[in-house]
């Protein structure tokens, strides 16, 4: 979308601001969300964010993709989560020294709480006109003199210099709302005392967060927590953690901490495996109890619910079978991400009284790159690359051949989940299509499951949907039919489970194509479907990085807008007389001392592996810069008889490693 002079004038633009981990921007036009994305996406550095206003670089995206500027924006909401007054100035403020957007203190601004913007996004996206609305995260910050905010910038400019009471509030981690279209309030809230991921138990998402952060070593893998638990049995690590605080409510008790005082030595998740499930179980039944408490509260059974705590599609599942709710809508964004969005519509509220705009149908918020942009990111590498057509059958009859395709497609997703634009798609059908995923694309722990496609209209054949058969933003984990799991392996987890994607014409028509195409092929309208991105990156963004992806992994394709791209292979011609040249994020590090070096390859796609070579093979791929053929090199480089045939034997190695790419003909001039 691109808007006219006239109809930017004619517009109210909003611009929402995440300041967190998981930073965020969006921009709403008459109350449309038309674009959003994440920090991390842009950065490449996951879960990037500061807790101030810090960057410009998420708005610049989002006022670039719909054509306006700065000046043409109404107004600026945003959440700084633990803003407190008394706590802002020297080390924490409000603003970069730099950030030169908008006054935060200045009469284009909108501040809004934190669990406040998590309960507008929830309820401004989903289907409802009225609802309960249910925010559960580790931490959602703290407010004085109101249950919450939302402050223009003069009285944002009072508001933080009023005393701060002693002892100091509690955090805010769950609150309820009841929402309708022209109103809100405020229900229940519960509060923790602390938020601290290392040891903390005082909420159900700090308690969560610090277990993993005791396993995992980040307080943010909440997704792997999840995962790991089907291996384990609960009621091996101990009985149910669970107690009842003095008002009667399940949380988490201390005592049981005791027993994990020792350090984590970092040994193999699948040792915690049973805490893991202990976690996950207590977790499930205490959300339950929650969203049944929440929908009783306030007599509305439709209950829209996100939060950090949301993302657990396990427990989601649960909320759906058995807290009583008649209709259920998950925020796709449900993170802090999702904050900008909340921000956004709170500031719609805040000037017009609506709390309700457009109805968001998907999720892929990101701009879209034109056939122009894509053609130059194939330009830049298309000597290492076969390029032709995208056509459905042959992509399905590639995918039946057991190869791994990407799939690249529109706007991207601005959820952590990847819904069809910025995936990777594999057969579903065996089990060494998992291993090689993690092993060999993902390079991730190979415990962690992979999530099913499938048809909306025939997903209840293959899973148990329950009282839902819709599950567009893969949320929910279901299980699959007895008679299935045998042939769907990929995407069966340990515990007979899958976190499923429907696929519907109307939100990813090209998907849906192909599930259909694959499904005459095979009878099956399933296939794996993961992120577009390797271990501790984010999901990939532009075409650049997705190319970047196929050429540093071994994915055998990338479908690229209407273009199918494969990396070149190894031919009948002599290996010797083809060209050769390093993988796109990969390099050479000589370490050690002048008595003793050692040389390696270093890839940072594959996890920046550290694969060891010869002195010899270092110096030949130093000089391999696909400008001269291999046997030239050689020649160059004095490899005769045995050396030779090893280099040779090496660079074959090498080359299925995807850490040295075959270049074309087009690069020897």
């Amino acid at each position: 979308m691109s808007l006219t002079q006239s109809t930017k004038e004619d517009s109210q633009i909003i611009v929402g601001i995440s300041c967190s981990h998981d930073a965020s921007a969006c921009v709403f036009i008459n109350g449309r969300i038309e674009v959003a994305v994440q920090l991390e996406r842009l950065t490449r550095i996951k879960h990037d964010g500061r807790p101030y206003l810090s960057t410009r670089q998420a708005v610049d995206y989002c006022l670039d993709a719909v054509g306006i500027s700065a000046d043409d924006v109404n107004l600026f909401a945003f959440n700084i989560q633990n803003l407190l007054p008394g706590q802002v100035g020297l080390g924490f403020p409000l603003a970069d020294e730099e950030f030169d957007l908008f006054d935060p203190l200045g009469p284009k601004s909108v501040y809004v709480s934190h669990h406040l913007a998590h309960a507008f996004a929830a309820f401004y996206c989903s289907p409802f006109d009225s609802a309960t609305v249910m925010v559960i995260d580790g931490s959602g910050g703290t407010v004085i003199g109101a249950d919450d905010l939302i402050l223009d910038g003069m009285e944002l400019a009072y508001y933080i210099e009023r005393p701060v009471p002693v002892p100091r509030p509690p955090y805010h981690a769950e609150s309820v709302y009841e929402f309708n279209k022209h109103s809100y309030r405020l229900v229940s809230r519960n509060v923790a005392r602390s938020f601290h991921p290392m040891c903390g138990s005082s909420s159900l998402g700090e308690t969560y967060a610090a277990v993993s952060q005791y396993i995992f070593g980040d307080w943010q893998e909440g997704g792997k927590l999840m995962g790991l638990a089907p291996y384990g049995k609960a009621a091996l690590f101990s009985p149910s953690l669970l107690t009842r605080d003095d008002t009667g409510r399940l949380q988490f008790g201390v005592s049981w901490k005791v027993g994990l005082c020792k350090a984590n030595s970092r040994q193999t998740p699948i040792v915690y495996s049973n805490l893991a499930a202990r976690i996950q179980r207590d977790l499930e039944i205490a959300l339950v109890e929650r969203a049944r408490q929440a929908i009783n509260s306030t007599g509305n059974r439709q209950l829209a619910y996100s939060g950090g705590v949301a993302l657990n599609s396990v427990a989601n599942q649960k909320i759906l079978e058995q807290s009583g709710v008649e209709a259920f809508y998950i925020m796709p964004a449900s993170n802090d991400a999702g904050i900008c969005i909340g921000a956004a519509a709170a500031a719609h509220y805040f000037s017009s009284g609506c709390t309700k705009g457009a109805l968001l149908e998907h999720d892929f918020l990101g701009r879209s790159y034109s056939p122009a942009e894509i053609s130059v990111a194939i330009n830049a590498y298309c000597t290492r690359l076969d390029v032709a057509s995208a056509d459905f059958v042959e992509v399905a009859k590639r995918l039946v051949a057991g190869q791994v395709v990407g799939w690249f497609y529109g706007g991207s997703e601005f959820g952590p989940r990847a819904l069809g634009h910025r995936s990777i798609l594999a057969s579903p059908f065996e089990r060494e299509t998992w291993r090689h995923l993690n092993h060999a694309i993902k390079y991730r722990e190979e415990f962690r499951p992979y999530a099913p496609l499938v048809l909306a209209e025939a997903a209840e054949t293959y899973f148990q949907m329950g009282s839902d058969p819709e599950s567009p933003y893969m949320l929910r984990v279901v299980k699959v039919r007895d008679e299935w799991r045998n042939r769907l392996q990929a995407v069966t987890h340990e515990d007979g489970t899958a976190r499923v994607q429907t696929v519907d014409r109307k939100r990813t028509p090209d998907l849906h194509t192909l599930l259909t195409v694959f499904a005459q092929i095979t009878g099956v309208p399933v296939l794996v479907n993961t992120s577009m991105n390797v271990r501790g990156e984010p999901i990939v963004e532009t075409p650049e990085q997705a190319i970047i992806m196929l050429l540093s992994t071994k994915m055998d394709a990338l479908v690229l807008g209407d273009q199918l791209l494969c990396p070149l292979s190894i031919t009948k011609q002599r290996f010797e007389t083809m060209h050769f040249t390093l993988g796109p994020q990969v390099h050479l590090q000589a370490s050690g001392n002048s008595s003793k070096l050692s040389f390696f390859l270093i890839c940072q796609a594959q996890g920046s592996q550290a694969v060891e070579i010869s002195q010899s093979l270092f110096k030949l791929l130093a000089d391999a810069d696909g400008h001269q053929p291999l046997h030239l090199l050689l020649n160059q480089h004095g490899l005769v008889g045995q050396a030779r045939m090893d280099a040779i034997s090496r660079f074959q190695e090498l080359v299925q490693q995807r850490l040295v790419l075959i270049v074309s003909d087009a690069a020897k001039s």
